[in-house]
């Protein structure tokens, strides 16, 4: 590996983090704004609509564009190819949608679901569009470039969203928002990236790429299909207004999953692939940063966990307070499914990412199980509990195969993630405890987090599970040691 390659490697790699971490506040803050002039019952809407588009997209792609990213040379056949299957199956599935926009709004007995579909459908002939120069930025390394159309497209389209919101356009602000932020992304990619230079189509080329997508379109299409399917059940089953809540609060949730999988995929895929020859060195890279992610994620989720209503009503007021359980729930699975994104990144490394299929054929018979129990009770608790225990028994198994793969001691990360959870939660309860005891509420009992602080990284070090200072130090020491 060259050092220009590296540096590229380097810089791309930082751009495609801040880009990211960019894009994410940006959207965070028009959410936290929307929020103020809809209600749940209308971001249940967008939740059911979001179920639809996310199908659609993932088998749109079928995996192309990771295909011809990892492709080492790219032929203008490859590019062409791609985008006019993308471009096929996406008018299919927009018609397709646009068909059974009544039927579907019939089924949740809300007819004005309808247009909502329809409108919503031209995301996917949209980013059809701009899949292939999507694919081409990310295979030449210009993370910055892709960094700043997303980041640009976002803004505008949110400025415009607010207006929207702030003028009485309901749920159609939030449309707007996810339309235009397409339509600008691509319209700035065709203009600065150019368009399709070819329209033809090879079978060679398609089946060449289709082989390496298939692999990870099924899985990709589990995962999309079951991350969103509490939306859909919520609104048949419960409310529709039931779904707005939870999906405010996945979105709070979504936060430090998207961080953390941008520094797993990134920064920690990136270093372990390097050391992949030296056992000894990948071993105690892979513990250090999964100790580190799993001691801050922790603390992460006791502080929201505790103040969840403060959190939901400083950010989206007091008509969303009921979205403070979704919250505390959402949190606690992502604490362990935040362990799957680390797992996966040894699988990747030693090319088995068919155990990543067959980790997530597992959870998902879980997961179904758990949802028709559910479902059949009528009883939200039960169903969001079983959610809950589905991660628990995924982040076990996944670790445990992981940790086979490179022959370290199930038993050690297991004590290390009991110790962590226990700590949290002696934390959190000690805290709540001292804030009854003292009678404090509201936005005041804010000033009891750094006692919570205090106590979770305290009782860790003495533990010795994790160091704040002296890990981070250690973790920076072994990614920058030259071999």
């Amino acid at each position: 590996m060259s050092s220009q390659f590296q540096r590229n490697l380097t810089i791309g790699i930082f751009w495609s983090i801040f880009g990211r971490i960019g894009y994410l506040l940006v959207a965070l803050a028009t959410n936290i704004i929307l929020v103020r002039f809809l209600t749940p019952y209308e971001f249940g809407q967008v939740g059911i609509v979001i179920f639809f588009i996310s199908i659609a997209q993932v088998l749109i792609d079928t995996g192309l564009s990771g295909a011809l990213i990892r492709k080492k040379e790219i032929l203008e056949i490859d590019y062409s190819t791609v985008f006019l299957f993308n471009l096929g199956v996406s008018l299919i599935l927009m018609l397709l949608l646009i068909g059974f926009a009544g039927q579907i709004a019939q089924y949740y007995d809300d007819l004005s679901l309808k247009n909502i579909l329809v409108v919503s459908s031209s995301l996917l002939l949209i980013n059809a569009f701009r899949l292939t120069q999507t694919a081409k930025l990310i295979h030449q390394l210009e993370f910055r470039k892709k960094a700043s159309y997303e980041f640009a497209s976002v803004l505008v389209a949110s400025i415009i969203a607010i207006i929207m919101a702030w003028q009485d356009f309901g749920v159609w602000a939030v449309i707007a928002l996810q339309v235009l932020t397409a339509f600008l992304l691509t319209a700035i990619m065709w203009f600065f990236e150019g368009a399709i230079k070819s329209f033809r189509f090879s079978k060679t080329s398609f089946l060449s790429l289709y082989k390496f997508g298939i692999n990870t379109t099924f899985a990709s299409l589990l995962i999309t299909a079951f991350d969103n399917i509490y939306q859909l059940i919520l609104a048949k089953y419960f409310a529709i207004s039931q779904t707005g809540l939870f999906y405010q609060s996945k979105k709070i949730q979504d936060v430090p999953l998207g961080l953390i999988s941008m520094l797993a995929n990134g920064v920690l895929f990136s270093s372990l692939a390097k050391i992949q020859d030296d056992r000894k060195k990948f071993n105690l890279l892979y513990n250090r940063i999964t100790t580190a992610f799993s001691a801050l994620m922790g603390f992460a989720c006791a502080a929201i966990v505790l103040y969840a209503e403060q959190i939901i009503n400083l950010l989206y007021g007091n008509q969303w307070i009921d979205a403070s359980f979704y919250l505390q729930i959402l949190i606690v699975v992502a604490f362990f499914y935040m362990h799957e994104i680390l797992t996966q990144t040894i699988f990747k490394t030693f090319d088995k990412t068919q155990k990543i299929l067959y980790l997530e054929l597992v959870k998902k018979i879980i997961q179904t199980i758990s949802i028709i129990i559910g479902v059949v009770l009528l009883n939200l608790k039960i169903l969001l509990l079983g959610f809950l225990i589905t991660y628990v028994f995924s982040y076990t198994i996944n670790m445990i195969y992981a940790r086979r793969e490179i022959n370290a001691s199930v038993l050690e990360e297991l004590a290390r993630t009991i110790k962590i959870v226990l700590t949290a939660s002696i934390a959190m309860i000690f805290t709540e405890l001292v804030l009854d005891y003292f009678s404090v509420q509201g936005y005041y009992s804010f000033l009891a987090l750094p006692m919570l602080f205090l106590i979770y990284f305290m009782f860790l070090r003495v533990t010795k599970v994790f160091s704040l200072i002296e890990d981070i130090k250690a973790i920076k020491q072994v990614i920058t040691e030259k071999k």
